[in-house]
C-alpha cells in the first residue's frame, strides 16, 4: 500500500512539474519588457552573431503569417551564428505568452518599451531589422518579408 502511494506521489509530482512548472519557466522567458539599455546589452551580448529582430502584434495577420517564416528560419539556423528577437509592440505578457507558445515560437520574445520603438523608427508593423556580425544595423524596413528574402538576407550576413 506505502508503495503504491510513492507511486502515485511521484506520477503527480511529475505531472505537476512538467504541466506547470516548467512551461512557466518557458513562457517567463517571454513576458519581460526589453528597454533600449536591455537591447543594447542583448545585442552586445551577442556580437559577432548576425541578430534579425522582428517587431509584431499578435493581433496582426500578417505578422502572424511572418512570425511563422521566422520560426521555420530560426529552426533551419539553429546552432548557426544567429540570433532571432521577437518584439511584441504594444501588447501585454498575458497576451503575448500564449501567442508564442501557439505560434510554436521557439526564440526569445520581448515586450518592446517605447523608446525601442522609437529608436527603430517604428511606425507599422511588422518591422524587421538586422545586424551584421561586427554589430553594424545593416536593414531596417516596415513590411512583411517573406522566407526566400529572409533567407537570402540571412545566408548573405552569415558570409560576411
Amino acid at each position: 500500500m506505502l508503495e503504491n502511494v510513492k507511486i502515485a506521489m511521484n506520477f503527480f509530482l511529475l505531472f505537476f512539474l512538467s504541466s506547470v512548472l516548467i512551461p512557466c519557466a518557458v513562457l517567463a522567458q517571454t513576458t519581460a519588457t526589453l528597454d533600449m539599455n536591455g537591447l543594447t546589452g542583448v545585442l552586445a551580448k551577442n556580437r559577432g552573431k548576425v541578430i534579425a529582430i522582428n517587431f509584431f502584434a499578435t493581433w496582426c495577420p500578417p505578422c502572424r503569417i511572418e512570425i511563422q517564416e521566422l520560426a521555420r528560419a530560426a529552426d533551419e539556423y539553429a546552432g548557426r551564428d544567429i540570433v532571432f528577437i521577437g518584439l511584441s509592440v504594444g501588447e501585454t505578457p498575458k497576451v503575448v505568452a500564449p501567442f508564442v507558445k501557439n505560434m510554436g515560437i521557439r526564440y526569445h520574445v520581448y515586450m518592446a518599451s517605447r523608446d525601442i520603438t522609437d529608436a527603430y523608427r517604428v511606425s507599422s508593423i511588422p518591422h524587421n531589422a538586422f545586424y551584421s556580425r561586427n554589430g553594424l544595423l545593416i536593414i531596417s524596413e516596415p513590411g512583411v518579408i517573406d522566407g526566400n528574402t529572409l533567407k537570402l538576407v540571412i545566408n548573405k550576413l552569415l558570409e560576411h
